[in-house]
């Protein structure tokens, strides 16, 4: 009797599983696109009166980016992806110094610090805590994923966003370089 059960709860776990899975293959264009609406240069209004702080506590308000063209990555240091990309980023930061970059750490700053401590990236990274996630959301981060990236332009138009890793090639193609 006892066997019988064991074999009828793997047998359920298996259908409970396995609709679980195709539900998730039927429906992966809406977790893995990377094409979203992007939000208005309205909608991004609130970004620009944002101040945030690197992990030393200096203050970089947004606003002075306003007019140049801006790359915005939202990152955690315990987030493998968001870790693998900096060097990438970092590298396109070196060479285009014309364009904006700035890490938003979803993070604490002693975290932040210690990170940086063994990974030094061109770009300053900002503290962005709590307050991160919901400015992600505000660019069109409705899915609560890391690493996000958002390319606005010097016109203030979010051009671009990138759910997952992005790499030199694909932000380079954003840009136009």
């Amino acid at each position: 009797m006892r066997n019988v059960a064991r074999v009828v709860m793997t047998v359920l776990l298996m259908v409970v599983l396995g609709s679980g899975f195709r539900w998730l293959y039927l429906n992966r264009h809406q977790f893995m696109a990377t094409e979203s609406a992007l939000p208005s240069a309205a909608e991004i209004a609130p970004v620009w009166a944002t101040t945030l702080f690197d992990h030393g506590g200096k203050a970089y308000p947004l606003a002075q980016y306003k007019g140049k063209p801006v790359i915005l990555n939202f990152w955690a240091t315990w987030c493998e992806p968001c870790r693998e990309e900096m060097p990438e980023i970092s590298a396109l930061a070196s060479a285009h110094p014309e364009i904006v970059v700035l890490g938003l750490a979803i993070d604490e700053a002693a975290a932040v610090h210690e990170f940086t401590e063994s990974t030094p990236v061109s770009y300053p990274l900002l503290i962005a805590e709590n307050e991160g996630m919901p400015l992600a959301e505000t660019l069109g981060n409705h899915k609560g994923v890391l690493p996000y990236t958002v390319v606005i332009s010097a016109q203030g138009e979010v051009t671009q966003i990138f759910f997952g890793r992005v790499n030199r090639q694909m932000l380079q193609k954003a840009l136009n370089l």
